[in-house]
């Protein structure tokens, strides 16, 4: 059974692009010289993402430093920065392989005053779902209708506009009838792909400082955390952790004999340190480990231990074995050998 995942990105209007579509494979390689809209296209997915928490949109993409999470940082560029210039509006959209068929999410987000959700529509395999229609702009509502295949039929109903209408179904829809399911399936599907999505662009300068230990450390996206998070992998986890210590092995320059860590303790407070230990060469921190190899063990400890280390709010209450974790990786091979970029 295949697990629900994005195979489609539409930017119709969204920062450098217009009217192109983005077909997503198992393994999708974005290149192309500097400024060509690469970074773009894993936003636009990104801001998908955020949306589906259910947060305002605002909030979503401008971030909430008051909170932990995919949410603490704002998406590249803010709110702002997604319009197209001389637009007020972003045109997004994704389809979304499940075991149901294929589900497409298509949405416009307007922006001349609080950002709003101007028109968003869901559909299964051709066949609507859920749309919307007149906005009350004043009261930030828009009228949504979704499929109910009783002899009351289609159900209309007022929504907050400053949320993803989508995101905001399961507690709005009864599930009282076939079509009512029909419509909530679908968008727990979409929801969980969505939610599953990582954006990792690890900061070398960042992942080079003491990390305080956390038996629950989730890797940030920017793995300055990488310290800690290799910590809870190396306690919870041997077969995980082995895994990992096989890859590094594999893409170090020199004999590695291990990947362990340094420890210390200031104000009773418990700090870590990765080390790779190269025997007669010596053990290195990450304090003075080369970018490439700090980029290059932030990338196999996302691909090699998936979704429950990670700074994601996850659809908890959807099984592992339906759930496909989507990670965007920002400058896959700076810093490495093609022989390290190919083994990820």
């Amino acid at each position: 059974m295949p697990r629900p995942t994005v195979e489609e990105l539409r930017l119709t209007a969204f920062k450098s692009y217009r009217r192109a579509v983005l077909p997503l494979a198992p393994l999708t390689v974005l290149h192309g010289p500097a400024g060509v809209g690469k970074s773009n296209a894993l936003d636009a997915l990104a801001v998908l993402s955020r949306l589906a928490l259910g947060e305002e949109i605002a909030d979503s993409l401008d971030g909430l430093p008051d909170r932990t999470g995919p949410l603490a940082s704002p998406v590249r560029g803010g709110l702002n920065g997604c319009v197209p210039h001389g637009r007020d509006a972003v045109i997004l959209g994704c389809t979304v392989r499940s075991p149901r068929g294929r589900i497409r999410l298509d949405l416009v987000i307007r922006t001349d005053g609080p950002a709003r959700i101007a028109r968003e529509s869901l559909s299964l395999d051709g066949r609507t779902l859920v749309d919307t229609g007149e906005q009350d702009v004043r009261n930030r509502r828009v009228n949504v209708c979704w499929h109910n295949d009783t002899r009351q039929g289609d159900i209309r109903a007022p929504f907050p506009s400053g949320t993803m209408i989508t995101a905001q179904l399961p507690l709005r829809v009864a599930g009282s009838s076939g079509g009512e399911r029909l419509v909530l399936a679908a968008t727990e599907d979409l929801l969980t792909a969505l939610r599953e999505v990582f954006p990792l662009h690890p900061v070398p300068a960042l992942m080079r400082g003491w990390a305080r230990a956390d038996p629950q450390a989730r890797l940030r996206t920017n793995a300055a955390n990488i310290s800690a998070v290799v910590n809870r992998l190396s306690n919870e986890c041997p077969r995980r952790y082995g895994r990992l210590l096989r890859a590094v092995q594999a893409a170090a320059p020199h004999p590695l004999l291990g990947l362990t860590l340094a420890e210390r303790e200031s104000g009773g407070v418990r700090r870590v340190l990765a080390v790779f230990d190269e025997g007669v060469l010596g053990r290195t921190g990450a304090d003075q480990a080369s970018d490439g190899m700090l980029r290059h063990l932030a990338f196999a400890a996302v691909l090699l231990t998936g979704a429950g280390v990670l700074d994601l709010d996850v659809a908890a209450e959807v099984p592992w074995a339906h759930r496909q974790l989507t990670v965007l990786a920002e400058d896959l091979g700076a810093g490495l050998s093609i022989e390290q970029t190919a083994s990820l």
